[in-house]
């Protein structure tokens, strides 16, 4: 899900633990989030309207299709 914060309002995220942006992210659609829009802290919005942030990587996709290459352990 992509959110931005309400107007007016400073909206820690925790994952990366720094602000949301004014300009919005796309975050994970867990609890603190959905809380985050029920609580109107937060706005969800059209991933397409909002600037990609950077995503930290959760590994390289290549090491995963080329394991088998790499040997049992």
């Amino acid at each position: 899900m992509t959110v931005k914060p309400a107007a007016g309002r400073v909206v820690p995220d925790p994952d990366r633990g720094d602000e949301l942006p004014v300009a919005g992210r796309a975050v994970p659609r867990n609890a603190y989030w959905r809380r985050r829009v029920a609580a109107n802290d937060v706005i969800e919005v059209n991933a397409a309207s909002v600037e990609t942030a950077p995503a930290v990587p959760a590994g390289d996709a290549s090491a995963v299709e080329n394991s088998d290459d790499k040997g049992a352990q």
